[in-house]
């Protein structure tokens, strides 16, 4: 097996496994699908292809003869005329003529002695001409190649859409992500609150038994009054992810939008560096769109090329009436052919001009494709590591809760046995608060760096 097979082969078990993976939230797939359905940007992109795709059959229809029917007819008075003295030039001829047939033959005919002199009007009146053309390139470089060149425009557009689609892919994953970020926060921050209000009736139970002063109750108070705080700025976030959301989606943006708690179960992942960068590199559809840019431009300089070198032939012709009076018959039927060759003898330097741009059009493609490439495998090097810390940080937020919890378990039956300071309380509290937050916002950010990281490796 060839090294471009294994890397393709390693590229599809990849995607295969990536898509399975993808497939353990259906409601983001059903989202994305819905999303690439009713983006605006991404029907705009359609109908750029559809617009390439039409300009391809256009190429493609002038390799055929054409032919256009044609009538008119015409009525005029005034203007030019066309005047020529004939009967005072032949007039006297034929009437001397006819003294002398008088003397050598009598009897012969006369020549008419009554010629009138001509005064034709320029412009034909009571004309028409009905016929039917035709015309049919034989041999011509540009409609060759022009062809070739469209082919490759319409290739390099629908590549563009296609990279378009993965780009919104992943905005669309990285929003629902967010949102679902800020519900997983305020969750959280619910379940402060009602611990926290656990702890003023707590406390007001110890006050009333004469355990405790009142300024606990107002500590709890003012615990409360954070937590509400808190609460209300993560309602703010999560309506305005909410909207952004639904406006990748084109739909009403106070739309409800379903929450995937499967997301929130860690799976195991794996990815490796090499092949990742070998997908991208080969199936990354930017560089699709670039390579069909740069074949264009490589058959715009042959196109020029050829233009140099050979003749453009062509034939034509058209049959049909012409005469005054509108009729159709014999005598004013007529047929034309003609065969054609064009060639441009001097231009100046035109084409060996336009022959240089293209070149040069060509090696800008191709030094837009290195640097892109560089780019592609920055980015994935840079989304593999973020996603390699990602996932550390989540483990250790997950241990860090671990901890916490059993502080405040510690802690909590202290407090409630008399044995420890409120501020301890709090302070115990607020780390596992504190920790439950991080470890959500560890694993959410794990969840966007695996979708920043398929984004950059084209999966």
């Amino acid at each position: 097996m060839t090294f471009t097979c294994r890397v393709r082969l390693i590229g599809m078990l990849i995607s295969i496994s990536m898509a399975a993976q993808a497939q353990r939230s259906a409601v983001l797939e059903q989202y994305v699908q819905l999303g690439l359905g009713n983006n605006l940007a991404l029907q705009q992109q359609d109908w750029q292809v559809r617009k390439a795709q039409a300009s391809v059959q256009q190429a493609k229809a002038l390799y055929y003869p054409s032919f256009q029917f044609e009538a008119n007819y015409m009525r005029a008075t005034g203007g030019r005329r066309i005047q020529f003295p004939v009967g005072d030039l032949v007039n006297p001829i034929f009437a001397n003529l006819n003294l002398l047939n008088e003397l050598v033959q009598p009897g012969s005919p006369d020549y008419p002695t009554d010629v009138p002199n001509v005064n034709e009007q320029f412009l034909p009146d009571d004309f028409h001409e009905t016929k039917v053309r035709f015309s049919y390139p034989l041999f011509n470089t540009d409609l060759k190649y022009n062809r070739l060149i469209r082919q490759e425009l319409y290739e390099s557009q629908a590549a563009q859409k296609e990279a378009y689609a993965h780009e919104l892919r992943y905005r669309i994953t990285s929003a629902y992500l967010s949102y679902l970020q800020t519900i997983e926060a305020e969750k959280i921050w619910l379940n402060s609150r009602n611990v926290l209000a656990e702890l003023r009736r707590f406390n007001e139970s110890l006050v009333q038994h004469h355990v405790a002063t009142r300024e606990v109750i107002a500590t709890a108070d003012y615990e409360l009054s954070k937590a509400e705080s808190e609460i209300a700025r993560l309602r703010g976030a999560q309506n305005t992810a909410r909207a952004y959301f639904n406006y990748l989606l084109h739909r009403d943006l106070q739309s409800e939008v379903a929450i995937d708690t499967t997301l929130m179960q860690p799976a195991e992942a794996a990815y490796a560096l090499e092949p990742l960068l070998a997908h991208a590199l080969s199936e990354r559809k930017e560089f699709s769109a670039l390579q069909a840019g740069i074949r264009a431009a490589e058959t715009d300089v042959r196109r020029h090329a050829a233009n140099l070198h050979v003749p453009d032939f062509y034939l034509g012709g058209e049959i049909g009436f012409q005469g005054f009076g509108y009729r159709f018959d014999g005598e004013q039927a007529y047929a034309l052919v003609r065969v054609g060759m064009v060639y441009d003898l001097f231009d100046g330097g035109l084409r060996r001009s336009r022959t240089q741009e293209a070149r040069m059009e060509t090696e800008r493609l191709r030094t837009q494709l290195a640097d892109a490439q560089q780019q592609v495998a920055l980015q994935v090097t840079e989304g593999w590591n973020a996603w390699q810390a990602a996932q550390q940080a989540y483990a250790a937020a997950q241990a860090g809760v671990r901890a916490a919890e059993e502080t405040y378990r510690i802690v909590n039956n202290k407090y409630r046995a008399n044995q420890l300071l409120l501020i301890e309380w709090l302070d115990a509290q607020n780390r596992l608060t504190t920790a439950q937050l991080q470890r959500a916002l560890a694993w959410y950010d794990v969840l966007q760096k695996e979708a920043a990281l398929r984004r950059a490796a084209g999966l």
